[in-house]
């Protein structure tokens, strides 16, 4: 398929290909939730330092029941390149946020990119030496943000619930006679919090980027506010670094009697798409990068089947189909964030295929404010239009001429 024109149309998210490729559309992730159902499960979570004796006031996280909420996952997107033909396929980027913070088109389906996602690893406020052992281990500690290659629906980040000590927002901090600072437990004595710093590691309506989860393969997951603690990345004395578990920021719930879902999107402002397919705009005072759209392509590009409207999908006659990125080099060069077959740490489950390689494409870009022009030739159109009416209009005086002379024969053997 050749590429159409640039029509400007001043809508800030209506974007438009130059050059190959579809944008990808699909469905929403999809929540799945587990619930304690034994004594035995609740006790193999309880932490090191127990269960809350004071309903949470401590600190600790307060026991579970049997029947309340064990954890929540989200299942969906695309881990490999085997998936892709699943997908629909349009070049009509007319895009707009729904209340639910998913970046749509005109028609409700999701727009499928790659989304910035927190750094399991990061340690906030992170020493030069402990910077350099982690360096030495080829792992990044000091960016608290990441792009993940979990193709998956772009949504806007959440929006941050206020730190408290219950959901490990809200710390105290010690600083010795050397200027060593040292984060009190949460069920330290409350004479020695009283004399203590106190710390916020977020602000309420932060954005809240979804996490990268080690119990379902690295996928992209969201927070959720009915699970409100929170996990940070830690180093020990020999430089071993533990990554986080879970969200490091808690989410806010949203309450509203029309709620889409249990959660806010954060607000964004000044939303915009950049040429290489970035999504940005500013949450509470600062800058989000929402994701990245990816651009689909196949290896016969006229061999993609029309499926009605402006939607196409790769079925065999178009090949192979491959997803990349618009000039943007990725952490991973493969979907699902997957390992080359040569790397050390790649192993069973986290090893990429041939077919999983996401290439970066620099031929094409996108351009914002503006959609494809319509490829009809109005021209040839109506002179196809007038041809086909003119042969109408001489066939029916054929039919009316033999009905006539069909009239005059029967009349004449009369």
């Amino acid at each position: 398929m050749a590429p159409s024109t640039y029509s400007p149309t001043g809508k800030d998210l209506d974007c438009y290909i130059a050059g190959d490729g579809f944008f990808m559309l699909g469905d929403k992730l999809t929540r799945v939730e587990t619930y304690y159902m034994t004594e035995d499960e609740i006790d193999a979570d309880e932490p090191d330092g127990g269960w809350s004796a004071d309903d949470g006031k401590d600190g600790k996280p307060v026991k579970p029941e049997i029947g309340s909420l064990k954890s929540v996952s989200w299942t969906g997107g695309v881990t490999s390149g085997e998936q892709l033909k699943d997908y629909e396929l349009s070049r009509v980027g007319d895009f707009w946020i729904d209340p639910d913070g998913y970046v749509c088109n005109g028609d409700g389906k999701i727009v499928y990119g790659f989304g910035r996602v927190q750094n399991p690893y990061y340690i906030q406020g992170a020493t030069k030496a402990q910077i350099q052992k982690a360096k030495d281990q080829g792992i990044d500690i000091e960016s608290e943000t990441i792009i993940s290659t979990h193709l998956i629906p772009l949504r806007v980040p959440l929006k941050a619930a206020a730190p408290t000590e219950a959901n490990g927002g809200k710390i105290y901090v010690q600083t010795d006679a050397n200027g060593n600072e040292t984060i009190l437990p949460p069920d330290a004595p409350a004479d020695d919090k009283a004399k203590a710093e106190v710390r916020y590691l977020w602000e309420e309506g932060d954005p809240v980027y979804p996490f990268l989860s080690a119990e379902v393969a690295g996928l992209n997951q969201y927070a959720d506010p009915e699970l409100a603690t929170t996990s940070r990345a830690t180093m020990d004395a020999d430089g071993k670094i533990i990554a986080q578990k879970g969200s490091r920021i808690a989410v806010a719930a949203n309450t509203a009697s029309d709620a889409v879902s249990n959660v806010m999107p954060c607000q964004m402002r000044e939303v915009a798409i950049g040429t290489d397919g970035s999504i940005t705009g500013t949450a509470n005072g600062k800058t989000v990068v929402l994701g990245y759209i990816a651009v689909a392509s196949a290896d016969n590009p006229n061999g993609v089947t029309h499926t009605g409207g402006p939607y196409y999908k790769c079925m065999p006659g178009a090949g192979n189909m491959t997803v990349s990125t618009l000039g943007l080099e990725l952490p991973s060069d493969y979907l699902g964030n997957k390992l080359a077959p040569d790397d050390p740490k790649a192993g069973e489950g986290n090893t990429a295929a041939a077919i999983d390689r996401i290439p970066v494409e620099k031929e094409s870009h996108l351009e914002s404010q503006g959609l494809e022009a319509s490829s009809t030739d109005l021209a040839y159109e109506f002179a196809e239009m007038i041809t086909t009416q003119r042969g109408y209009q001489a066939n029916t005086r054929i039919v009316t001429v033999t009905d006539s002379m069909l009239e005059e024969l029967v009349n004449m053997k009369r």
